[in-house]
């Protein structure tokens, strides 16, 4: 692994030959959920963010009947699927919601999940954004895993899902530090998104102001990104594209190889793998007092 100055350096070229570039063309629904399913499998995180899940869940709502669950960018289930599963008992119903404007990866979810032939889960998926969810239910634990960069205006989206919880309930959110990875995301990400990103510490911050009381864990993963270094291989072309929320097959040559020397120079090689830490802080948020919330979704309407 590279210095410090040597990988800021790298960076900074990155960003400098990308500032005069063509802008390289956000992911389509369907290579998002492509890209996204081969990343994850890359790495350890998410098996990590599933454990976490499944302790807040069992410690907290362990015999309550019936749990209601909303799923906020749930995707195709790739995690969601697995938390059914191991929260499923014969002794209580689980009623899941999930919520995503993908279509491909909903009606991909539904098949998983219609495999696994769980009797006591109801599960409603809808294929919609947060914004247009009309719901008369409240939920004992909405969770948000790696989704929330992806809105317009997170602090509503939060009021919003903050609002739908049921007594006692709690918003757990998984959202991503600047780390050195989500740099490189960010290069890309201001091309073809107004809105900045979101990442831990604007959630922190934006909950601190809001006096709502939270708790914060670091989850440590790290993803293989080998793939990227090989030379004409579809399955590397898709990790890349993930991690940097673009279509790099648009990309010079020059600008590609760029990408590709400051992911080298924050990777290490370990057993014919190329490591690059991948964290995420998961962020559990108690439920505020009601006319909290209500109140700002009010000033909000108006």
């Amino acid at each position: 692994m590279k210095s410090v100055e040597s990988r800021r350096a790298a960076l900074d070229s990155l960003r400098t030959a990308l500032e005069h570039a063509c802008r390289p063309h956000k992911l389509s629904h369907q290579r998002y959920d492509q890209t996204h399913e081969l990343f994850e499998q890359s790495s350890n995180q998410q098996r990590l963010i599933l454990k976490w899940l499944q302790d807040l869940i069992l410690s907290n709502y362990a015999g309550l009947d019936p749990l209601k669950i909303l799923s906020v960018g749930c995707g195709s289930g790739i995690l969601d699927n697995p938390l059914i599963e191991s929260i499923a008992t014969t002794s209580r119903r689980v009623e899941y919601t999930g919520i995503d404007p993908n279509a491909v990866a909903c009606r991909r979810f539904q098949e998983a999940f219609d495999n696994q032939k769980l009797p006591h889960v109801r599960l409603d998926l809808r294929e919609q954004d947060i914004e247009s969810l009309t719901s008369h239910d409240r939920f004992h634990i909405i969770h948000v895993v790696h989704s929330l960069y992806y809105f317009d205006d997170p602090e509503h989206t939060l009021d919003r899902l903050l609002g739908l919880l049921a007594p006692g309930g709690m918003v757990a959110v998984v959202q991503a530090p600047a780390a050195e990875l989500n740099q490189l995301a960010k290069c890309f990400w201001t091309h073809h998104e107004e809105n900045d990103i979101w990442f831990s510490d604007c959630l922190a911050d934006h909950l601190t102001r809001r006096h709502l009381a939270f708790s914060r864990q670091r989850i440590d993963g790290e993803v293989d990104v080998a793939r990227c270094f090989e030379a004409d291989c579809p399955r590397g072309e898709m990790m890349l594209d993930f991690i940097t929320q673009s279509n790099c097959r648009q990309l010079e040559d020059d600008l590609l190889q760029l990408c590709l020397s400051f992911l080298r120079s924050i990777s290490r090689r370990e057993n014919g793998r190329l490591l690059v830490a991948h964290p995420a802080d998961a962020f559990v948020i108690a439920q505020p007092a009601p006319d909290t919330v209500s109140s700002e979704l009010v000033s909000r309407e108006f």
